[in-house]
């Protein structure tokens, strides 16, 4: 699977409100981590955090005006 494929599978699980689906994008030991996560997280506390976003934000959605592989294992989002 591409990088640009699993960019789109990761906002798509965010747009479906699905922390598994999220989690099961990151690779073994990969993190996420925002201004507001407390640092980086991992694993399943990846779920949990969105799943808490989503409690928090029963609307959270991210609209995608593009998407598209920015180099070596990158991709680029707006």
């Amino acid at each position: 699977m591409s990088t640009l494929d699993t960019a789109q599978r990761y906002f798509k699980a965010w747009n479906s409100h699905d922390p598994s689906g999220i989690v099961a994008t990151f690779a073994e030991g990969g993190t996420y981590e925002n201004p507001a996560s407390g640092g980086p997280v991992s694993g399943e506390a990846i779920g949990e955090y969105a799943a808490g976003l989503f409690a928090a934000f029963p609307n959270l959605a991210f609209e995608l005006v593009s998407v598209a592989a920015a180099g070596n294992n990158a991709v680029a989002a707006q």
